[in-house]
């Protein structure tokens, strides 16, 4: 008995001679395999690579990326035009009172 690597399988000239069966019945349908982002495809998408749909989870992880880009740019264009935003600090009892004990003019305002 001749060897054979797996008999569950068809051989290679069976599965040449499928393909062109189906090149040639692909060919005059006109269906064809072009590249997702040109013109004529509208259907086939890739399932990885640089040219596949992103996913929607991928996606939200992009809009936050440039969403905080977008603000660290704004914040960083503002401080090169000498516009910068105040903020008071929190501050507790305990940092308001002086090492002599005594309290600040900030616990009289609040």
């Amino acid at each position: 008995m001749p060897s054979r690597g797996n008999p569950n399988v068809p051989n290679k000239q069976r599965r040449i001679a499928n393909r062109t069966k189906v090149q040639k019945r692909n060919a005059q349908k006109g269906v064809t395999k072009n590249a997702r982002g040109t013109r004529t495809s509208s259907v086939l998408h890739p399932t990885s690579g640089p040219l596949a749909p992103i996913s929607g989870k991928k996606a939200r992880k992009l809009e936050k990326a440039a969403n905080h880009a977008r603000q660290r740019a704004i914040e960083k264009g503002l401080e090169a035009e000498g516009e910068v935003e105040m903020t008071a600090p929190k501050t507790t009892a305990k940092k308001t009172e002086n090492v002599h004990g005594e309290k600040m003019e900030i616990d009289d305002i609040a």
